[in-house]
């Protein structure tokens, strides 16, 4: 590869990113309606164990 190659392929990863990140920020934005509406309902909030118990607004994937 040369280097006019490597920097249409870092271009076309940049704008992957930014696709996945805003796909990502829809998701994020989806799945808390979700969590609002189930809580609305009526739905225990300690079965959540998706949402961080210090910070609802945050996804804790991580810390399973």
């Amino acid at each position: 590869m040369n280097k006019n190659d490597y920097k249409d392929h870092i271009g076309d990863l940049l704008s992957k990113n930014s696709k996945l990140q805003e796909e990502n920020t829809k998701l994020r934005i989806a799945l808390c309606n979700l969590r609002d509406e189930y809580l609305d309902m009526g739905g225990d909030p300690n079965q959540l164990e998706l949402f961080d118990k210090n910070d609802p607004s945050q996804l804790n994937l991580f810390n399973g």
